[in-house]
């Protein structure tokens, strides 16, 4: 792995990359030593011990992502449908962007499925960053819950949507469309993508 960054950043990216392949309960400091190739000295410097290096992994991978999810939305200036359909491709099509923080020259060893895996894992088996996955989740669902206003008063969804309810047929989408693709091999992702736009706009179009 030939990373470009500073020592601390190479650190989290190698335990991330790590921890896509094996979880990270499984990754050691000295695994992160070998790989980084930097002196177990370098690594306590940064950090006095791996739970700090999964906080800031998280930070950096998980919220980090957020950020720019939401912030590459706003600067979209496209109909509501079209900020619908980026939502639901968003995460597929992460580990393909550039801005994603990422080395290029690793880029095509990960995939979105390893990336949900990880986070359902550090979810479940780490309750200390919890609280944060769920002041995520309320953070994105107040994104939304702007969306969907900024679409009601740009006349391009019914004025009389429920906010709240919308919010949680979006989420429910993305959830199920995320289960189907990666657990039943027949559906495309353009196709579950597609279905889920359409029939979320049939029901909330003018």
């Amino acid at each position: 792995m030939i990373l470009n960054t500073n020592n601390r950043d190479k650190i989290l990216q190698i335990a991330f990359l790590l921890s896509l392949k094996n979880g990270f309960d499984r990754v050691s400091i000295k695994q992160i030593q070998k790989e980084s190739g930097l002196a177990a000295g370098s690594i306590y410097y940064y950090f006095e011990n791996k739970d700090e290096i999964l906080v800031a992994m998280f930070n950096k991978y998980v919220l980090g992502r957020v950020f720019l999810f939401k912030e590459t939305i706003r600067n979209l200036n496209c109909p509501f449908i079209e900020k619908l359909r980026f939502i639901f491709t968003y995460s597929a099509d992460f580990f393909n962007k550039k801005e994603n923080g990422i080395n290029d020259s690793i880029v095509s060893e990960l995939n979105y499925e390893d990336y949900h895996v990880l986070s359902m894992s550090i979810y479940h088996q780490y309750p200390e960053v919890r609280p944060q996955f769920i002041e995520m989740h309320n953070d994105i669902n107040d994104f939304y819950g702007e969306l969907i206003q900024e679409a009601i008063e740009n006349g391009e969804i019914r004025d009389d949507v429920e906010i709240k309810a919308l919010i949680i047929l979006i989420q429910s989408s993305l959830r199920g469309k995320l289960d189907l693709w990666m657990n039943q091999s027949e559906f495309s992702f353009e196709e579950l993508v597609e279905a889920n736009i359409n029939m979320l706009y049939e029901a909330i179009k003018k």
